[in-house]
């Protein structure tokens, strides 16, 4: 399709009028944010707070992704004191990012109306969204993805950063094969990542979080969380299925709570070497667990 086609379609009167009401957006005269006038389009997705819209720079032409949160007017509640957190803290943490694996920030806006993140627009898609299109990956291209993720996660963790939200649905794909960690909305970021008492909050989805997670109250948990869900993600690739596939939640969260680590699907057959990588991933202790850095090195 002719690339001015394809924006006209995405960006034509109607769909930016029912996304929002009016063509186009700038700054409000009490708002903090971009110094651009931005045309919102059609609803893409939905992250771990807010939708994510399709979006474009009405003065360079540049596609873009926007996560908006809608501000209720009357009262805060304490779930959207939570989300409007969690938006700036998002935004504090991506601002200062920059890696080839990590989805890329280019801006913010505070409205009466909403809050916005904008975001660079990856059209290729989530590893989820494949997965459920194409079925299980090649053994090569499992390899690629689970590199890259490694990459970024390294990336993260020298600064600070865990996740705890990672999974197939949060890793977003360039058509060239390019892997790109986003959704940051329940990521947290301390002074000493070391200090395993940091993280103390039940955070994520069930069946991609670690088993101490079950037990952060009592020891706390660092970010080798994050290695278990690549563990998870793993399995995602290996076998076109989620992580604890069939199962209740409530299922689920009584065995991790004892430790147990995702089944392997009974149609998946893994040869030593990824077997191996599996194990490491899913080791019960997490001092034993090796950090990103470590099974990059894996062969």
């Amino acid at each position: 399709m002719d690339p001015k086609v394809f924006m006209s379609s995405i960006f034509s009167p109607s769909r930016i009028k029912s996304a929002h009401g009016n063509s186009s957006h700038s700054k409000p005269s009490r708002s903090a944010g971009p110094q651009f006038k931005y045309f919102r389009g059609e609803l893409i997705g939905k992250g771990s707070y807010g939708r994510v819209y399709l979006g474009l720079n009405a003065k360079t032409g540049e596609v873009m992704a926007i996560k908006q949160v809608e501000l209720v007017p009357i009262a805060i509640s304490p779930r959207q004191k939570e989300i409007i957190d969690s938006f700036k803290r998002e935004s504090d943490m991506l601002k200062g990012l920059n890696h080839e694996n990590i989805v890329r920030y280019m801006g913010h806006e505070e409205a009466p109306q909403h809050l916005s993140i904008f975001l660079e627009y990856v059209p290729g898609g989530t590893i989820k969204t494949c997965l459920e299109k194409y079925g299980r990956f090649r053994e090569d291209v499992t390899k690629s993805f689970t590199s890259q993720i490694l990459s970024g996660l390294e990336y993260l963790h020298s600064r600070a950063i865990i996740h705890r939200d990672l999974k197939a649905d949060n890793i977003l794909l360039e058509p060239a094969g390019i892997c790109k960690i986003s959704d940051f909305g329940i990521s947290k970021q301390v002074e000493d990542m070391n200090d395993i008492r940091a993280f103390t909050g039940m955070r994520g989805t069930v069946q991609w979080m670690a088993p101490e997670i079950f037990h952060s109250k009592d020891r706390g948990y660092d970010a080798k969380v994050d290695i278990w869900s690549v563990g998870c993600v793993l399995l995602e690739m290996w076998s076109g299925e989620k992580p604890w596939n069939g199962e209740d939640l409530i299922t689920v969260m009584f065995k991790l709570s004892q430790y147990k680590q995702p089944p392997v699907p009974a149609n998946l057959r893994l040869n030593p070497l990824a077997e191996q990588f599996r194990l490491k991933c899913f080791e019960p202790n997490p001092e034993d667990r090796p950090t990103a850095a470590q099974l990059k090195l894996h062969r």
